[in-house]
């Protein structure tokens, strides 16, 4: 299934043969201050030239009500500003539900690498409308 949105993913996850817990990692996009004056700060984020930040990362279980506009309130309600939204999911390897104490640590490994600058395109990228985001790292990240 090619996943076209973030609908499309939720519904990939409940396909599967055991629960799953989605890890979201809010990003905040910002323009590179060098970037060309021509172009707006959106448009030069959306073009490769800006950073993110992780401003928050969370858990939660998946289930047919997950819906990223109410993800979206929830984490607005808490006064972080996001462009886009880092999502990979966890199951147990007991078959249940993983619980949030067994997701903190992927949670940490997905902040740590948009911070990092790692490729992250294991991970599913949306914008706040659910809209696939591909991201390509630019520049020098350090390899070690």
């Amino acid at each position: 299934m090619q996943i076209k949105s973030f609908d499309d993913l939720k519904t990939a996850g409940l396909a599967q043969p055991t629960p799953q817990r989605l890890l979201l990692v809010l990003l905040r996009a910002e323009a590179e201050a060098d970037a060309d004056a021509g172009l707006g700060s959106g448009n030069d984020v959306v073009r490769g030239s800006g950073t993110l930040t992780p401003v928050m990362a969370t858990d939660i279980e998946l289930t047919p009500d997950t819906r990223l506009d109410v993800i979206a309130e929830e984490a607005d309600s808490l006064g972080h500003p996001w462009d886009l939204v880092l999502v990979s999911s966890l199951s147990s390897r007991s078959g249940g539900l993983a619980t949030s104490e067994e997701a903190a640590p992927y949670l940490q490994q997905m902040a740590e690498a948009v911070i990092q600058g790692e490729d992250l395109s294991r991970y599913a990228v949306f914008d706040r409308a659910g809209s696939p985001v591909r991201l390509a790292v630019t520049g020098a990240a350090s390899d070690g």
